[in-house]
């Protein structure tokens, strides 16, 4: 009896896990980790502790270190400090959310799959690849409620992996983007086309603190200093030289 007291005591005691973490595997062997707080706000981890994304109050936030100095950068200043900088790229493309897929994307239903224990709806995709329209990638997708804070962050994600290279390939940045918006507009990723599919999904405590951008924001015009830095002169309308690229990554 009082065993059965003891356990009853320490189950109660335990704290309660406050939030979920989900982990996908790259074909690489590294993993991608997302981990959301109980309010949605959720953090994006890539395996460098000095880099990781956050997603809160609807905005994606890009955090690293710079010489010796943390930075945050939220995605859509970065995409208008780089319009600047370069020939307008993105424009208005964040306003632009529920526009539909691109003509040049199609999107069949082909079945279903479980992924991790979780059941998701196949999609077979066209057009990713402009040069190979007829070929398709399977994408795994879910609607299960718990998982969709997690399908936010990721699609955050994804877009915040695209717009640094903007300045390097042009108006297929945007495209690119609104790909990945049409995409995620099925539901959360079980399995992206085999670049990341779930391994794990459980609750775990993701505190507010891990949430909070650790500084304050740059501003568009900070963002744009910063780059232009290591901008070169393009010659005859060409693309900014490699140095840019590496301000952005």
């Amino acid at each position: 009896m009082r065993l059965i007291l003891f356990l009853l005591l320490s189950i109660a005691a335990a704290p309660a896990l406050a939030g979920q973490r989900a982990v996908y595997a790259e074909p690489d062997g590294k993993t991608l980790t997302v981990e959301v707080a109980d309010n949605g706000f959720a953090r994006v981890l890539t395996g460098d502790a000095d880099q990781y994304g956050i997603w809160r109050d609807g905005q994606f936030y890009i955090v690293g270190r710079e010489d010796g100095r943390v930075m945050v950068a939220r995605i859509e200043d970065m995409a208008a400090a780089i319009d600047q900088v370069v020939p307008p790229i993105f424009k208005a493309m964040f306003q632009a959310a529920g526009s539909g897929p691109p003509a040049s994307l199609r999107i069949e239903p082909k079945g279903r799959r479980r992924v991790a224990g979780h059941d998701g709806q196949v999609y077979a995709v066209y057009g990713i690849d402009r040069d190979k329209p007829k070929e398709s990638a399977d994408f795994v997708m879910s609607s299960e409620p718990a998982l969709q804070p997690v399908g936010r962050a990721m699609e955050q994600f994804m877009i915040a992996t695209i717009v640094p290279i903007g300045a390097l390939i042009g108006d297929a940045a945007a495209e690119m983007v609104a790909d990945a918006r049409a995409v995620f507009a099925k539901g959360a990723p079980l399995d992206l086309g085999g670049r990341f599919i779930l391994v794990s999904f459980e609750p775990a405590e993701v505190t507010q603190e891990m949430v909070t951008l650790p500084a304050k924001p740059q501003s568009v015009a900070e963002i744009v200093a910063g780059l232009k830095v290591g901008t070169t002169e393009p010659e005859d309308g060409a693309a900014p030289a490699a140095e840019t690229q590496s301000r952005l990554d």
